[in-house]
């Protein structure tokens, strides 16, 4: 069971996945720069209509490698995941046609708008989306189902991932707001062991009806918990107010850790009687 639970982590370590699309499109960027150096030129020169021309192709091509940009993070988040949507908004097919229609336009400016130029450079323009879609690819367009099972449906699991997703960015984003250090660090703890199930989830989709309750449980109460200390703790020491987010911490930690394994396990009296446990206190500290 170690072995798994290290590598869910692993697979939702955001840091390797950074790097590698943080990297990925950088020559988008480095191509156009002929195009301003010949804008900057023309407008040292006095050449109006080259210095529009040749600086809306550079902001074109700009544009292109950031939207592109966008569609590589979020076809990394597609590919990351087992179970995932396939992005709403085709990014890197967008990205292309700038690119390709900005490269054209450059092609037929430097023909002199003669008419014979024009199917020159819609074949550039075609071959440029061609080596963009040959070196990056397209967007995916299909969902990934997974190991989906009857019971269960890929609609369902996603829209319960992507809650889920929803409630834990909202407890990183207060995490940060949070001086204590020790705070910190278990609510981190937390949000991993969090990303840990989801992850079990999307290995065997037939968890979900077993998590559903503990995971709104669990994250309604850490959400709700976590960003009413943020908001109130205003960086003057409230012995009281620590005690109490420190102690329900602890719960909320210990029965997840516990609970997590019992999910693997498939025991379901012990997680719902676990579950009763600590939504009982999380309604005696008042977060629920």
């Amino acid at each position: 069971m170690t072995t798994t639970v290290k590598s869910a982590a692993k697979r939702y370590e955001p840091t390797i996945h950074n790097v590698r699309y943080g990297i990925k499109g950088i020559l988008l960027y480095l191509l156009p720069l002929p195009a301003l150096i010949t804008a900057i030129g023309s407008l040292m020169r006095g050449d109006v209509m080259a210095t529009l021309v040749t600086g809306g192709v550079f902001a074109a091509f700009m544009v292109g490698a950031s939207v592109a940009r966008q569609g590589f993070r979020l076809e990394g988040e597609y590919e990351r995941r087992k179970i995932a949507r396939a992005p709403s908004t085709p990014f890197k097919t967008v990205a292309a046609l700038i690119i390709s229609t900005a490269t054209g336009v450059l092609d037929w400016w430097s023909s002199d708008y003669a008419m014979s130029g024009i199917l020159p450079a819609v074949l550039i323009g075609a071959v440029t989306f061609l080596g963009f879609a040959l070196y990056y690819g397209l967007d995916p367009r299909k969902d990934k189902a997974g190991n989906i099972s009857i019971g269960v449906t890929i609609e369902e699991v996603l829209d319960a991932l992507d809650a889920a997703n929803v409630k834990i960015d909202a407890i990183e984003q207060a995490r940060r707001q949070i001086p204590n250090p020790e705070f910190n660090a278990r609510l981190q703890r937390i949000t991993n062991k969090a990303r840990e199930v989801l992850t079990s989830i999307e290995d065997d989709p037939t968890r979900l009806s077993r998590a559903r309750k503990f995971l709104k449980v669990y994250l309604d109460g850490t959400q709700r918990v976590t960003e009413g200390y943020a908001r109130t703790h205003q960086g003057e020491k409230a012995v009281a107010l620590e005690t109490n987010f420190s102690r329900v911490l602890d719960s909320i930690e210990q029965t997840f850790a516990e609970q997590q394994a019992k999910l693997l396990e498939d025991n379901h009296f012990d997680l719902d009687v676990q579950i009763e446990v600590l939504e009982t206190q999380l309604k005696r500290e008042g977060v629920l």
